[in-house]
């Protein structure tokens, strides 16, 4: 295949119009100096006890059982964007409705968008975050305090990676406690939130 002169031109010219249009779009959303600088202080000796005190009565918990949400990666084997709450961090289920539980509050729609952008700016665009959030396997993590019952709701995508299961379970420290996996439409490979 022979390119002119002219034909090369305009194929560079139409790249570095698509390079212009990436880079400005990467300084809209690069973070923005601030104009107000930022004061660094001491801890004072009961404000630094105090915070010993807090961390001190926070060892151990690290083990302890954990609700939130999760993609699986096939290919790793392995989750990614896991957010993950501990369960003695909520007082009371979070949720007003018959199904009473406790889980976290962020969702895989927001977290998605955000590591996306993340990952595009500042990993030159290298990172599991490709394409549309509901393409990869997902799930959430559910706890009914009432019954002590933790749930795994995934897609019908676990029937074909069972070895996603004892990943999950270890993920979130359910190792233990009582544990239901249970499939529903709204996590499916290719179902949004509707």
């Amino acid at each position: 295949m022979t390119v002119t002169e002219e034909e090369l031109q305009r194929i560079v010219a139409a790249a570095v119009k698509i390079a212009l249009k990436e880079i400005k779009g990467a300084e809209e959303h690069a973070e923005k100096p601030t104009t107000k600088e930022v004061e660094v202080g001491e801890f004072g000796k009961e404000e630094l006890d105090d915070a010993m005190q807090f961390m001190q009565s926070n060892r151990g918990k690290g083990d302890e059982p954990m609700v939130g949400i999760f993609w699986y990666s096939p290919g790793r084997n392995d989750l990614f964007g896991v957010r993950s709450h501990r369960i003695s961090d909520y007082q009371h289920a979070n949720s007003r409705t018959e199904f009473s539980s406790i889980s976290c509050s962020e969702m895989h729609e927001d977290v998605w968008k955000k590591e996306y952008h993340r990952q595009r700016y500042k990993n030159e665009g290298i990172g599991p975050y490709v394409g549309a959030y509901e393409m990869t396997p997902r799930g959430h993590i559910f706890y009914n305090p009432d019954t002590e019952v933790f749930t795994i709701a995934v897609g019908s995508w676990i029937e074909q990676y069972p070895q996603a299961i004892p990943i999950i379970v270890d993920e979130f420290n359910l190792k233990g406690t009582t544990y239901v996996v249970k499939t529903a439409h709204h996590w499916d490979i290719g179902q949004k939130w509707n």
